[in-house]
């Protein structure tokens, strides 16, 4: 099969940080709305969310990891279309994944999508393990916006590892995700990115997301 391709953003007043559709004015993703966010925007690889949300839950849910391929060239095209705009960042990386012992999932889903983007285009590399994650923490599914911050600024901030802080000291950094709802835990990457020494964090899914 093959995913959907970048798609441009329809017309009307968007989110100057996340680039969504705004309501009477208003960016409905809580975190875009924070002063102290950490990142300075987001990026998205399609606008057409619904089907690349699908081909994402199918790949990370349902077992059809082959989509990894898929989504690997979606990744490069948007890349290499992008290539000047985003030419400002040394470093491209992964969100932090726990995948120990006692993970809800064993395998880290962003390290296989940038692995494919490798294969497909050396240039457009990842580095993986620059942000880590130590323990589990509670899901975002199916609970509120308060909810979801709690768990982000409690337990998924104290389990955020930077490693080695050299990697991204005075470095740009632009941090691939799947999805972004509210933006909460982009928010504590780029936290703990900044608080490692990068002069700037910013954020790359495959789609935004509606928060529930």
């Amino acid at each position: 099969m093959t995913a959907p391709g970048p798609t441009p953003a329809p017309a009307g007043e968007r989110c100057a940080v996340c680039g969504g559709e705004l309501a009477e004015r208003v960016c409905p993703n809580t975190v875009c709305r924070l002063p102290d966010r950490s990142f300075s925007r987001l990026y998205t690889v399609s606008e057409d969310a619904d089907a690349t949300w699908d081909v994402v839950f199918r790949f990370k849910y349902g077992g059809e990891r082959h989509l990894a391929d898929d989504l690997g060239a979606m990744l490069v095209t948007f890349l290499r279309e992008h290539a000047a705009e985003l030419r400002r960042f040394e470093v491209r990386t992964t969100t932090a994944l726990y995948t120990g012992p006692e993970a809800h999932r064993l395998w880290d889903y962003l390290e296989v999508i940038v692995d494919a983007a490798g294969r497909i285009d050396p240039d457009r590399s990842f580095e993986t393990g620059v942000i880590t994650k130590v323990r589990p923490t509670g899901r975002f599914l199916g609970i509120g916006v308060e909810e979801r911050r709690a768990i982000a600024e409690g337990e998924l901030r104290a389990a955020l590892r930077v490693p080695d802080p050299r990697r991204v000291e005075g470095r740009r950094v632009l941090v691939l995700d799947d999805a972004y709802s509210e933006g909460f835990t982009l928010r504590e990457m780029a936290r703990a990115l900044r608080e490692a020494g990068a002069t700037e964090v910013a954020g790359l899914v495959f789609a935004r997301r509606k928060g529930t």
